[in-house]
């Protein structure tokens, strides 16, 4: 009886070394939804909905700017400069889901807009990676962003 006690015990102790509120891994089918998700605060025109899916420290690469970021300030005015374009119509074309653990993903691909332009509507593309990661709270936030151009075609001589 007296060995049983102690096993007992650490049973009942092992159930408790998890952490409260634990997750089950993200699925692929997952990732796609929360990546959605966070895509659809980008049409809005609010900065603050937009900046909610961004993890406070997150680095961003903006395609017109020079150097990367953590600074909120500048990112909130990078997130401010894009809701001023009006963008419309945003999809994502082949997107690629990269699932780099239980709690990460990153989500990568071209993603096309229409954006206001005077009285015209065109249409821009960009190639984004944006790396996912829950946070203690549960929600997913990005914690990394590279926005880029996309580079001319080559020419096939």
């Amino acid at each position: 009886m007296r060995t049983m006690v102690p096993m007992l015990l650490a049973i009942a102790l092992a159930g408790c070394n998890q952490p409260q509120g634990a997750h089950a891994p993200v699925s692929e089918a997952e990732a796609t939804q929360i990546a959605t998700a966070a895509e659809a605060s980008f049409t809005g025109g609010k900065v603050d909905a937009i900046m909610t899916h961004y993890a406070d420290g997150a680095t961003m690469i903006d395609a017109a700017a020079p150097d990367p970021t953590t600074d909120r300030k500048i990112e909130t005015g990078w997130a401010r400069n894009f809701a001023s374009m009006d963008p419309k119509d945003y999809a994502v074309v082949g997107r690629h889901i990269q699932l780099l653990g239980p709690d990460a993903f990153v989500s990568s691909g071209i993603e096309r807009f229409s954006v206001a332009a005077g009285t015209a509507r065109p249409t821009v593309s960009a190639r984004f990676t944006d790396v996912f990661q829950r946070q203690r709270d549960g929600r997913w936030q990005i914690i990394h962003e590279h926005v880029s151009t996309p580079a001319a075609p080559l020419v096939q001589p």
